[in-house]
């Protein structure tokens, strides 16, 4: 089903709006209803701003979005999509503008265009985690999808439950439903991972071009870009690629490993370095630390609603520290004495 531009333009989006946040009168719920009666297609359009919404409505409490620079992206985004003909459900482009403006001023989710393969119908739909921010995602399949600061996730128009593959950069916590018959399968940048149901976390570290995977329950097979069978891992153990190498161990305190998609950091006897590396992650900025103090301290903390300088400040009763912090920019010094 295809809605026309003149369709697109008579959908009571305040309206709309106001339902959606439970905030709607007697008088928008009427133009609602009203205007659902004028098409089948209508529902359809109504159908898909809730879905939309569905999967996009949780804010980060750590997210302050730039409402300006996000005013433009979307505009941009509306303005270009009636040049866009290749897609079967255009209306959806249009009917998510809504959800969209709602999800970009509320939510801090940036939904990537639904960019067309030039040779094909399909097209992809990637979903991007801003710096600092926490995004769950509901694929169509009903499974679950936790993206960390920075993370991105892609799927095509063709997924399905019979058809289950993502595409993922950074990381991300899955929780599978199960289908016996019809493998979930996860594309990192170093390796691919192959499930029917469980729950696992990829992560992909940058900082350290290392990747690992961590098994909380069921079980997933894991395979090279080249699709040769690497390892299983059964619940609790975590495979590590790094250099060219895999090693299976068993994952020491997964409920520490796997905390930021609960929206908290649990720190157990680690070094200043790796703190700083999460708490830049965690709160959207750039940490320069005293080399001074990369392994000389170690820290055993939980951080959940703390802002960055009530950690910082914390840290420094127990380490001399100074610090500065600018905007994103945050400076770590050892204090003189």
């Amino acid at each position: 089903m295809k809605a026309n531009i003149m369709e697109l333009q008579n959908i009571p989006w305040d309206a709309i709006s106001a339902r959606l946040k439970d905030e709607a009168d007697l008088d928008q719920n009427r133009e609602i209803e009203e205007w659902l009666e004028e098409s089948s297609e209508n529902q359809s359009i109504l159908a898909e701003i809730i879905n939309t919404w569905s999967i996009t409505k949780n804010k980060s409490e750590f997210y302050q979005p730039d409402m300006a620079i996000n005013w433009i992206k979307l505009m941009d985004r509306i303005h270009y999509q009636p040049k866009i003909s290749i897609f079967h459900n255009l209306y959806f482009r249009w009917a998510a503008a809504a959800a969209i403006i709602i999800v970009v001023f509320l939510t801090g989710l940036e939904i990537g265009d639904r960019t067309p393969n030039v040779n094909s119908d399909i097209s992809y739909t990637k979903i991007i985690s801003p710096k600092g921010n926490k995004t769950q995602i509901i694929l169509p399949d009903s499974s679950r999808v936790w993206l960390n600061s920075g993370s991105e996730l892609r799927y095509s128009s063709a997924y399905s439950s019979k058809n289950r593959e993502v595409y993922m950069k950074g990381e991300c916590f899955f929780e599978i439903v199960k289908d016996a018959s019809h493998p979930f399968k996860v594309h990192g940048t170093k390796l691919q991972v192959r499930v029917f149901g469980t729950r696992f976390n990829v992560n992909e570290d940058e900082r350290t071009d290392k990747t690992d995977v961590i098994l909380v329950s069921g079980k997933v097979t894991v395979f090279n870009l080249q699709e040769e069978k690497v390892s299983e891992l059964i619940p609790g153990q975590q495979l590590v690629y790094s250099n060219g190498i895999y090693k299976v161990q068993k994952a020491e305190n997964i409920n520490a490993l796997t905390a930021w998609m609960n929206n908290m950091l649990i720190f157990d006897n680690q070094p200043f370095e790796e703190v700083i590396h999460y708490l830049e992650k965690w709160y959207g900025v750039k940490i320069q630390l005293d080399p001074n103090l990369y392994h000389n301290h170690y820290y055993t903390f939980k951080v959940k609603t703390e802002s960055l300088r009530e950690v910082l400040q914390l840290i420094s009763v127990i380490t001399p520290i100074d610090y500065k912090i600018e905007g994103e920019k945050v400076t770590i010094k050892n204090k003189k004495r």
